[in-house]
């Protein structure tokens, strides 16, 4: 009877182990979860820097036309200064 018990617990015991084991892969699985939401709020960030990006690309383009009309405005400053001469 004390032999039955014994394996009995031992057999309890066996399976607390099997249970101690899968804790232990799932603790690891949850860091690396952890680990893969910092990585996901990292390209979230950069995501947000790519956008901000893209908006002073835009600005830059706008500024590239600004100066265009620019030049044509000095042209035509030009131009009156002539023709205000021959007037």
């Amino acid at each position: 009877l004390m032999l039955t018990e014994l394996l009995k617990l031992s057999l309890i015991d066996t399976e607390l182990l099997k249970l101690s084991l899968m804790l232990t892969e799932l603790l690891k699985l949850s860091l690396m979860l952890i680990e893969l939401l910092k990585l996901s709020l990292m390209l979230t960030e950069l995501l947000k820097l790519s956008l901000m990006l893209t908006e002073l690309l835009k600005l830059s383009l706008m500024l590239t036309e600004l100066l265009k009309l620019s030049l044509i405005l000095t042209e035509l400053l030009k131009l009156s200064l002539i023709l205000t001469e021959l007037l």
